[in-house]
Order: structure tokens, then C-alpha cells, then sequence
């Protein structure tokens, strides 16, 4: 007997279901896919649990009757190509034929479609791919797919879910990347019952980037415009000064596709990056238009990669599309000199560097100890500062090189995680409270954390809609800009899934601690040196920052001897 063997329909269908539903929001975007390819102009997505109990795609489009819905749950069925030179030049989002099936393979469906123009449409209700009820019913023209319970039958993937907010928020920034590939598309997202999106119908892409991120920020956002051979990239990017702390609204639309690709977004921070600091990202929407021909999207399941015949045309193109918007005179503004009639360049200088400079906080809160007071400790005594980063002690075994941004975020964490204990952390209240419009889905995230987060310091309280209002932040962060505090806070922990190791207080932890403390090319004194390390010697863990980064790297004395053949 062969130990070779053909698997069976049902399992080749979850396999493949495997690929292309990693989560909820994968069942999302297929569904919108396959209504927009069907010329929906108005598509409604409900949700439940996020997904997890209910999804339901409801649509206009040119529905389908009972024969179609039949052929569509088939693997490989599709109206989008027919033949193999049709793969060389894909215009419609979806085209492989097997997001329908393999959605239906892991979960409880139910699909009703009508074709337009017909006043009985068709009702197909399964589960785990298999068909049980097959009715004629009347129905408005359009689709709706529905879904329930998904991965009942494969309970080892729902392990592998994040929390609801946190898989909510991945839909959510699915559906907004469609929603601006798409600004003539009426886009409506219900969930447990209420509207959490809602993306009426636009006249030009600031429209819909103003009803999706906000009119303010819309109205500020610079054209961007060129075309570079047989490649055209139009769209909107903030100014500099607008940038965001997280990379969540850089947006990159291909032949109306929304696409992930690293080294265009790497392009477009580039273009950016002589006026933006290391932690800041600008907010853009990009639309890259160029022949069918000189584009591969059947490179994954998901279709969210592309290959480029010419990558390095089109990032050339990214680069100075956005290098073109930001000489703008919104951005660029005319020098009326640096000096006045009566001072010298050295005066000028000199005033420049006092006004912009910001003084050095302390790094402790309480007094230091004197510098010499005690023995040495693990690290050693102090030997001096290397490029105004490492701190260089020894022992007399061993020299040593810390790092001291990381080594002070590890002393403040567990200073902080002590305090935590005895109450919440001190809380600076803001002169004037900021609004603050999220993203999609991350309200809902801080909703779920306020607890937590109010512990630590940050008050925050909804003000309508996708608004919270920022009222106070902890006392150590009282110097940090408020909202790129939170966008860079919802980075940080937006990512914690239920069950995690590193726990959500943990890691918003970190975050205070990593903004607190003392940062590299900061020249300090011996005796601030000295109480750096002992204090770094007096931690749990001191060899390791709460983000997993090494502190110290050390060389031994001994080595050194022998390499430079030294007896005594």
C-alpha cells in the first residue's frame, strides 16, 4: 500500500484556510474584497465579539442565483479570470477563487444573494464547508455572507486570537485601507450593535481621509503629485510637524489594491526623515498607479504583498513625489535672516544655542548619594563616559561598557513597578486638556485599559465618538507631548493578546520607564555615573531593559593580559 495518499476534500479545505484566514479581520476583507469586485457602491459589516461570533457582509452589488452561489463555495471558482494570460494583468481585488470556501471550511455560513433585476434570490446555509439547506427566497438585490462561531472546528486557531479590541482594531485598519482606496464607496461598520466606522460616500480622497482620520488633519495634509515614467503617485501626506508616533497611517494603495510593502513605506519615512525624529512617522495616503503588466499581486494567498517588475522605479517615484510636496511653501517657509542689524554671528549663535536648549532633568528624585561613599559594586568603580552613551567602569577582574539609556529605563521600571504596588503613580494634570482623535479601534483599546492606565498616571475619559480626552499624564512624563505620547503608548501596548506573558501593566511600565529616563548623547556627571551603576546593581534583573535589550557588555581583564602578553 502507497504511503503516499490524496487528502480529503474537507482537509484540503482547511489547510487552505490556514493560509488565507489568519483572523477575523482576514474574513473581513475577503468579504469586502469580493463586493467591491462585484460593483458594490454601499457595503455594511456587522460584528460581534469582533468578529468571532459574527461577521456579516451585506452589499448591493450584482448578486448571485443558486447556480453561482454553488460554484463560488468550490475551491478555484471565480468570474475574475479565465484563463492564464488574464494572471498577467489582474484588475479586480480578488481573482484565486479560494477565500469563499475556506472562510465556509471554518465556520458557520449562511450566504443570501439576488441578482439585480431579479426579485428571487437564493438562501445556502452549511457549516464546516459541508451545504445542509439550499432555499428559494425573496430578497433585495446584493449579497450578504454571513458567518458564525469561526474556527469552531479548528479550536487550536482561537488560541491564537488577540483580545477583542485589539482583533476589532486589525478590522478596522483593513476596512480603512479599502475605505480610502475606494473614496466613492459607502462604507458602514456595526459592531456589538454599534456604528464604529462610518465612511459615507466622498468626493476626493481629503474628504474621505477627513472623515476616517479627521477634518483638521485632512485639511492640513500636503498634495502630493508626480509621475515618474510609467509610474504616477498622487495622494495627501501630512507636514512635518503633523508627524504621528506609530506607523499605523501610512497608507499605500497599488492599482486600488491597499498593500504592505516594506521598502516603499521605508521609502516614504526616508523622504521624511531629514525633518522627523527617529520615533516620529509621518501620516500619508499614497495611490500608485502603472500599467497592469508591470504589477504581481498573485504572490500570496492574502494578496496584501505585490511584486514590482521595477521596485527601485517606483520607490524613486514614492521618494520624490513626497520630497516634491514637502518643499512646499506650507512647509518650506522663506528665511528673513538669522541675525539682527546690531548682532555678530557669534552672538547670534550663542543666542540660538541658549534659547533652543532644554536643561538635563535630574535623574533622581531624591538626593544623590556623595560620589566615592561605599565600596564597589557589581559593575565596579566608575572610569569614565564613552560618546556621551556608555558609561565605562571596572573591576578587578573586568571592564565593563552600559549602556545608559537602558541601563536607567531598567532602574526606573522597577522603582515604578515597586511604587505600583503601594498605589497609583503620581499624575501630572494638564493646564489644558487635549483632544485627541484615534485611529480605528483605539479608542475601544483605551477604553479597555483606562484601569490600568489611570494607575500609571494617564487620565483619560471619552469625549464622543472616536475622541477621548487626554487630562493628565504620569509626573515623570510631564515634558513629553501629549499626543504622541498616547499614539506611541497605543504602539506599545496595542499589541497584547489575551494570555500574553508579558502582561499589559508591564509593558505600559516599560513604555514610562523608556520615556523617562536619561537618553543617549547626554553628557553626565561622575557622581550621577556612579549612582547610575550602583542603583543598576541593586535591580532584579540588570543585565536586561523591560524590552529585552542587553545593558552591559563586558570584557575580562584577564583576556586583555594574554592577548597583549602581559605576565603580571
Amino acid at each position: 500500500m502507497s504511503r503516499i495518499r490524496l487528502l480529503p476534500e474537507h482537509l484540503v479545505n482547511k489547510i487552505a484556510a490556514g493560509e488565507v484566514v489568519e483572523r477575523p479581520s482576514s474574513v473581513v476583507k475577503e468579504l469586502v474584497e469580493n463586493a467591491i469586485d462585484a460593483g458594490s457602491t454601499a457595503i455594511t459589516v456587522e460584528l460581534k465579539d469582533a468578529g468571532r461570533q459574527l461577521i456579516r457582509v451585506s452589499d448591493d452589488g450584482l448578486g448571485m442565483d443558486a447556480g453561482d452561489i454553488d460554484l463560488a463555495l468550490l475551491r478555484h471558482a471565480t468570474s475574475k479570470i479565465a484563463d492564464e494570460a488574464d494572471l498577467a494583468a489582474i484588475a479586480s481585488l480578488g481573482f484565486r477563487g479560494e477565500a469563499l470556501p475556506a472562510i465556509c471550511a471554518v465556520s458557520r455560513f449562511q450566504i443570501t444573494s439576488c441578482p439585480r433585476g431579479a426579485t428571487t434570490g437564493a438562501l445556502v446555509r452549511g457549516a464546516g464547508g459541508e451545504v445542509v439547506d439550499r432555499l428559494a427566497i425573496e430578497a433585495q438585490p446584493g449579497t450578504t455572507v454571513e458567518t458564525q462561531d469561526l474556527f469552531f472546528n479548528t479550536p487550536a486557531r482561537l488560541k491564537f486570537l488577540r483580545s477583542a479590541p485589539a482583533e476589532l482594531a486589525a478590522a478596522l485598519r483593513l476596512l480603512e485601507g479599502l475605505a480610502l482606496a475606494r473614496p466613492d464607496l459607502h462604507l458602514r461598520v456595526i459592531h456589538n450593535g454599534r456604528v464604529t466606522l462610518m465612511a459615507p460616500a466622498a468626493r476626493s480622497l481629503r474628504d474621505r481621509v477627513g472623515a476616517l482620520r479627521g477634518f483638521e488633519l485632512a485639511q492640513a495634509m500636503l498634495e502630493v503629485d508626480r509621475t515618474q515614467g510609467s509610474v504616477r503617485v498622487e495622494g495627501l501626506a501630512v507636514p512635518p510637524q503633523l508627524a504621528r508616533g506609530n506607523r499605523d497611517e501610512m497608507t499605500l494603495i497599488v492599482n486600488g489594491r491597499a498593500v504592505r510593502d516594506t521598502a516603499l513605506l521605508q521609502t516614504l519615512i526616508e523622504a521624511y526623515r531629514p525633518m522627523l525624529a527617529r520615533h516620529e512617522f509621518p501620516s500619508a495616503v499614497l495611490i500608485i498607479s502603472m500599467p497592469l503588466q508591470e504589477l504581481d499581486v498573485n504572490v500570496h494567498p492574502t494578496k496584501a504583498w505585490v511584486r514590482f517588475r521595477s521596485p527601485r522605479l517606483v520607490q524613486e517615484a514614492v521618494f520624490l513625489a513626497v520630497q516634491d510636496a514637502l518643499r512646499s511653501r506650507r512647509v518650506v517657509q522663506p528665511q528673513q535672516g538669522l541675525t539682527s542689524p546690531d548682532m555678530d554671528l557669534d552672538q547670534a549663535l550663542t543666542s540660538s544655542s541658549e534659547s533652543t536648549s532644554f536643561p538635563q532633568a535630574g535623574l533622581f528624585q531624591e538626593t544623590p548619594a556623595a560620589f566615592g561613599s561605599g565600596g564597589p559594586g557589581r559593575f565596579g568603580l566608575v572610569v569614565g563616559q564613552l560618546q556621551d552613551t556608555f558609561i565605562v567602569s571596572a573591576s578587578e577582574e573586568e571592564v565593563f561598557f552600559i549602556d545608559q539609556h537602558v541601563a536607567h529605563e531598567r532602574v526606573l521600571f522597577e522603582h515604578l513597578r515597586r511604587d505600583l504596588l503601594a498605589g497609583p503613580l503620581p499624575s501630572q494634570a494638564l493646564l489644558f486638556p487635549q483632544s485627541l482623535d484615534l485611529g480605528p479601534g483605539q479608542s475601544a483599546l483605551l477604553q479597555q485599559w483606562a484601569s490600568d492606565l489611570g494607575r500609571l498616571g494617564f487620565a483619560l475619559e471619552e469625549f464622543g465618538g472616536r475622541s477621548v480626552l487626554l487630562r493628565g499624564v504620569p509626573s515623570l512624563l510631564k515634558g513629553e507631548e501629549p499626543r504622541r505620547l498616547i499614539e506611541e503608548l497605543l504602539g506599545e501596548v496595542g499589541g497584547v493578546s489575551t494570555g500574553e506573558s508579558a502582561p499589559l501593566i508591564d509593558r505600559a511600565l516599560s513604555f514610562v520607564a523608556c520615556h523617562a529616563a536619561i537618553k543617549a548623547h547626554a553628557p553626565l556627571q561622575r557622581e550621577e555615573m556612579a549612582r547610575l551603576i550602583a542603583d543598576l546593581s541593586g535591580t532584579d534583573t540588570p543585565y536586561f531593559c523591560p524590552h529585552g535589550r542587553p545593558i552591559v557588555s563586558r570584557l575580562s581583564l584577564k583576556e586583555i593580559k594574554r592577548e597583549l602578553r602581559r605576565t603580571w
